[in-house]
């Protein structure tokens, strides 16, 4: 019943995105209108042509958002009447925000700059690893923290047999939209730019539509036509739910992101030793406590498997105030204990000593490589990460 609530939440954000965007866009630039003088909107002509060009973008973005989730509903479970998701709250909706970057990032051609350094260098690393394409299939790679599914699709596209995972719910009903609804390329347009008022060289950059997807996911059948024997069909798997929580080791502390559930528990034994390949990409810094995920890549990885890592180190609960109750079992009695989230942000040598200790060995590392995330180089400002990228092999 909860993931259900959860979902219902999330698709009603996807739903009332368009209200939303009115609110944060439309409404305090308009009041903001009405309080200059006549000489000060003189000088502005052009300001309320504007709001209305940003109105018909806010439109255009609230359509495709009600057909994502209509759509992906029923998939989830969930009635197709948006009257029975309940009310959306302003952090999922802000999360929707968020998504259409990911779209961007992942599956426009405007994004293809950013996937090149990352998912460009992992899929070389894979392809001169397993050179032999028919024998790709028998390689088992997993992708934590997938997002929107992308990477998975490029590495089953080159044979592999590839399954995402993904905790976020607007990630998860996302891209089971962009996998499973679209069927020919470019065939929605997004305005994810409409929200960045800054550092903005023309208003027409703002204004400006990204096409998705830049490439049709069911196009990954194209590899059987070359490749016969390789079942194309079976190469591409997606799971919900805490990295850890499926892939972990049986010993983890109990908490809201590994539980005692019996399902949970069973797959975690599944997962044992099972995956040649594990592929991390800016997901690392996303742990609260690190050391779990590198147990769980340690956990799920087969004897000598391989580990890809490339993103920053931004960890993301640094300045986060919130708590978290953790339940470990000592003497035969379970003793709960309540632990901040912020707190355990390494540095990155102190990071690499920590995953050569777990039992990782460095067989190539690379370090402050340039890279965006979610960004517009046509604007001119904009963040650049420093990323650390390695190859290793599990002792």
């Amino acid at each position: 019943m909860d993931e259900y609530k959860a979902v219902a939440a999330t698709l009603k954000a996807f739903y009332d995105f368009g209200d939303w965007e009115r609110h944060e866009i439309i409404q305090p630039r308009t009041l903001k209108w009405k309080s200059l003088s006549k000489d000060e909107q003189e000088l502005l002509a052009w300001f309320p042509d504007h709001l209305t060009s940003l109105s018909q973008c806010i439109a255009s973005n609230e359509l495709f958002m009600r057909e994502l989730a209509s759509k992906v509903a029923a998939d989830w479970g969930n009635s197709e009447d948006s009257s029975k998701w309940g009310n959306s709250v302003g952090s999922d909706l802000d999360k929707v925000r968020s998504t259409m970057l990911q779209f961007t990032r992942e599956w426009s051609e405007l994004g293809a700059k950013e996937r090149e350094i990352c998912y460009g260098r992992i899929s070389q690393q894979l392809e001169s690893m397993y050179p032999e394409v028919e024998e790709r299939q028998r390689v088992k790679v997993l992708v934590p923290g997938c997002g929107l599914g992308r990477l998975v699709v490029e590495l089953v596209k080159r044979g592999f047999q590839t399954q995402g995972n993904e905790f976020s719910y607007h990630m998860l009903l996302a891209s089971n939209f962009i996998l499973n609804h679209t069927f020919v390329a470019n065939n929605y347009q997004i305005f994810p730019f409409i929200h960045r008022f800054s550092h903005n060289k023309k208003r027409n950059l703002q204004l400006a539509p990204v096409f998705i997807p830049d490439y049709n996911p069911g196009d990954i059948s194209f590899l059987q036509r070359d490749y016969p024997d390789i079942p194309v069909a079976d190469l591409m798997s997606m799971t919900a739910g805490s990295f850890v929580d499926l892939y972990g080791p049986p010993n983890l502390v109990h908490s809201d992101i590994y539980t005692a559930d019996d399902e949970a528990s069973q797959f975690r034994a599944l997962n044992k030793g099972t995956w040649d390949v594990v592929v991390t990409t800016f997901f690392l810094d996303t742990a609260s406590n690190v050391i779990e995920y590198l147990k769980s890549i340690h956990h799920c990885l087969k004897p000598h498997g391989y580990w890809i890592n490339f993103g920053p180190l931004l960890w993301h609960y640094e300045n986060d105030e919130n708590v978290r109750t953790r339940v470990r079992t000592e003497n035969g009695m379970q003793v709960e204990s309540v632990e901040p989230l912020k707190g355990l942000e390494l540095t990155r040598d102190d990071l690499i000593q920590l995953i050569k200790d777990i039992g990782f060995i460095f067989l190539k590392h690379e370090s402050e490589i340039s890279s965006r995330y979610c960004g517009d180089e046509r604007e001119l400002g904009g963040w650049e990460y420093k990323c650390e990228y390695w190859l290793c092999q599990k002792a």
